[in-house]
């Protein structure tokens, strides 16, 4: 990862205001020209964690009490021994169009590389090794393990172990972490994915922490799609190996060397504290240090009384500089590749291993339908199959299960080459009523026999017919309602049920706490339960939203809408209907707190028309907050409704603004349509000081749902010094607005006809109160 030059804005000072926790692999402050820092797993952590601390002390105690269990080698025919661990790695090139080896496009061979060096540095084969320096060696060490580019996928077909993708951008932030990784994903289970990117954040790499539920990780983030370690495209493979196009300092390899180490469970040897003394790194044969060493020094290097043992690879030297793992650190990844769940499947994966083709192989690929919703009633069942085998299926006898009871079982007639897919359908089943559903298929034979390979035989997913609502839909958020859904892929942070005050006694509505939130760029979702828009003339949907940045965010949380049509589950399918984020989000000023809106006046109501859904049949809206680092989002008093709703709000008094130097003014007011009728006619009344002064008709207007307009009214005569004006609108249409208590906004202006010459001094040593305007920032809103 890389760090920017000391700048209290970059992603790492920000990220000091609260403790989160990505496990970002490696934090030091560059002061030189290039502000470039080497490992950003500190600060992934931080992402993904609200109490770094906590997390790191439980893991810490749960490793002490581990054990590295004994290696059991096996012999081939030939005398050699086998590697104890055995890692299947799929490189994901997400690149920009480029011919393959050119740009971000990088080579086969400049990824072979890469795994060259991995096996050579783990194992202690790296050339320079002889340049460890001899206090050091007696505690060097060299870890049993071998790095495969994955040779069969997830289907079990031959690979090459590299996927090329292009991406959706032409370079990525750490921010946008979980959107680059899901153009391209192998499962983490079975693989250890590598993202090859290019980096704009001044980071060259990260990675993921294992997880596990074993004791002091608990709490560790369970997102599989999520896992795995991030390089940029000019840090990966070593110049030694061919004229790559890599960056001087990085451009042997030890990039990956080093984030794999925090993939496996190792942490900077600085424990990435400022101080001298445990805790460290947790390893007891690094000397401590207080501090990354950066560049390449000459030896010794003192810190903490101690030489610093700047050659390991898990300090932030050059890469030229690096050349050992100590045997604690070995032991430490050991613990961690015989323990944690996605790092110990990983050594006994079949992707490392040639296919092996049978015969009369036909395996099932994926379930269409019912799919992992459903709107439920008649459903016809539709599975997908492929021949896996060497030889032709001509047919196959298929059991489907709904609930463990046999519904029916299917004798298929198939006409499949090798490789070739069908789908294969099945009598339509009743699922009525809202609730879950376990839906499998198994293949029980091939060709009239026993199927060639029993793995791929299964298949099995849980459905949920949800409930379907009847309008309007009006949600308040009294509680978290129990027929909506909560989408949460981390299994971290996510919405929940607070109190917070819009000026109704007792509110609560649903919030995300992006200020203590996990990795940036993940999504949560909270979806309406389903909605049949048939017979509807008109259709709206309204929700209250509030939101603040944090004060000198680099990051921006986004709040997006999307409509899925036909209780599809999958969201990539739905029409956006908004999507704000940053500035455009906040509806109040930015602080540097933990954001909680203290009235009415930081909330805005949003009104979008659904009317284009009419007649598509059954629909879902979801709501999805999607983390930026910044700061709190709040949603309340969600409604769809069907009908006509004649509705305006005042949205903003764009002016006077607080302080004038003249008694006339002719102010603006910003109207909102939040009805589901065209607005044709307002009336515009203003207040001075609580007494009416105007009441202005508008007519020929032509303000859509969701749609604003700056109107300006009557001209005023303001007294000297303070004076409350108050704007409302009355009479939508000419008829009454339906929800009167968003149609009113005061505001206290201050005219101050006192001038002074330039230059203007004031020293404050006098009286200044008669010429100066003191206002506070909530009179200013």
């Amino acid at each position: 990862m890389a760090i920017q030059a000391l700048n209290i804005n970059t992603p790492y000072f920000l990220a000091l205001k609260r403790i989160s926790c990505i496990l970002l692999l490696g934090l030091s402050l560059s002061f030189g020209l290039k502000a470039q820092e080497r490992c950003a797993t500190v600060e992934y952590q931080k992402m993904l964690h609200p109490d770094q601390s906590t997390e790191e002390t439980r893991f810490e105690n749960w490793m002490k009490q581990q054990k590295v269990a004994p290696r059991l080698r096996s012999s081939s025919t030939q005398g050699t021994s086998a590697a104890t661990y055995v890692i299947p790695v799929v490189v994901h090139v997400i690149h920009n169009g480029e011919p393959i080896g050119t740009g971000t496009n990088i080579s086969d061979a400049q990824i072979i590389s890469q795994i060259n060096v991995l096996n050579k540095d783990y194992k202690r084969l790296n050339t320079d090794a002889n340049q460890t320096p001899s206090a050091f060696l007696p505690v060097a060490g060299s870890l049993d393990i071998e790095f495969v580019l994955a040779k069969q996928d997830s289907e079990g077909l031959a690979t090459d172990g590299i996927r090329r993708v292009q991406g959706t951008r032409t370079s990525w932030t750490l921010a946008q972490n979980a959107e680059f990784k899901a153009l391209s994903y192998w499962p983490a289970e079975d693989y250890m994915n590598i993202w090859v990117i290019n980096f704009n954040d001044n980071f060259i790499g990260y990675a993921q922490f294992p997880e596990s539920s074993l004791p002091g990780l608990e709490n560790s983030s369970s997102d599989r799609l999520t896992d795995g370690i991030v390089l940029n495209y000019r840090d990966i493979g070593s110049i030694d190996d061919g004229p790559f196009d890599l960056e001087t300092e990085y451009n042997k390899g030890r990039t990956a060397t080093h984030e794999i180490g925090h993939f496996f469970g190792l942490r900077h040897l600085w424990g990435d504290g400022t101080t001298c003394g445990p805790p460290g790194d947790y390893v007891d044969d690094t000397p401590e240090q207080s501090s990354s060493t950066n560049g390449c020094p000459s030896h010794p290097q003192v810190s903490c009384s101690n030489n610093k043992m700047f050659q390991n690879y898990l300090d932030y030297t050059n890469d030229a500089c690096m050349n050992l793992f100590t045997q604690g650190q070995i032991a430490r990844m050991e613990i961690v590749l015989q323990n944690s769940p996605r790092r110990a499947s990983l050594t006994s994966s079949l992707g490392s291993q040639e296919p092996l083709p049978a015969s009369n192989d036909l395996g099932l690929r994926k379930i269409i339908n019912p799919a992992i919703t459903s709107c439920g009633g008649l459903v016809t069942p539709l599975i997908e199959v492929r021949n896996y085998g060497l030889n032709p299926v001509t047919s196959a006898k298929i059991e489907f299960k709904v609930n463990g009871i046999v519904t029916e079982t299917k004798d298929a007639v198939l006409n499949l080459l090798a490789n070739e897919i069908t789908t294969v359908q099945f009598a339509p089943i009743n699922l009525s009523s809202p609730g879950t559903s376990m839906i499998s298929f198994e293949i029980l034979q091939t060709n009239g026999t026993t199927d060639g390979k029993a793995s791929n035989n299964p298949i099995s997913h849980t459905t949920t017919v949800p409930v379907i609502t009847t309008l309007p839909l009006y949600e308040m958020f009294d509680s978290t309602p129990a027929d909506w859904i909560i989408q949460n892929p981390d299994q971290l942070i996510t919405w929940q049920n607070v109190s917070v005050l819009n000026g109704e006694a007792g509110n609560r509505s649903m919030f995300l706490n992006f200020d203590v939130y996990e990795e940036k760029g993940v999504e949560d979702r909270l979806l309406t339960p389903i909605i049949n828009l048939n017979g509807a003339t008109t259709a709206l949907l309204r929700f209250d939203r509030a939101y603040a940045q944090f004060s000198s965010s680099n990051f921006d949380d986004a709040l997006k809408v999307i409509v899925v049509e036909n209780c599809n589950a999958d969201l990539n399918q739905g029409i956006e209907i908004f999507n704000k984020s940053g500035s455009d989000l906040a509806t109040a000023p930015p602080t540097s707190n933990s954001y909680f809106p203290n009235g009415p006046s930081q909330w805005i109501k949003e009104s979008i028309s659904l009317s284009s859904f009419i007649g598509s049949g059954n629909i879902q809206v979801a709501f999805i907050g999607t983390n930026g680092y910044g700061n709190n989002l709040f949603l309340d008093n969600v409604y769809v409704y069907s009908g006509d709703l004649t509705d305006v709000s005042m949205a903003a008094i764009v002016s006077p603004s607080p302080v004038v130097n003249k008694n006339e003014i002719s102010p603006i007011i910003k109207m909102k349509n939040v009805g589901s009728l065209l607005i044709t006619q307002i009336k515009v009344e203003t207040k001075v000081n609580g007494t009416v002064v105007s009441a202005k008709q508008i007519s020929s207007l032509s303000v859509d749902t969701g749609q604003e307009l700056n109107i300006t009214v009557d001209p005023l005569v303001l007294n000297d010094g303070s004076n409350t004006l108050q704007f409302t609108l009355l009479e939508p249409n000419g008829v009454a607005d339906e929800a009167p208590s968003n149609n009113s906004l005061s505001k206290t202006v201050v005219v101050n006809n006192s001038t002074e010459s330039i230059p203007a001094r004031q020293n404050f040593n006098v009286s200044f109160q008669e010429n100066w305007t003191i206002l506070s920032q909530q009179s200013m809103l």
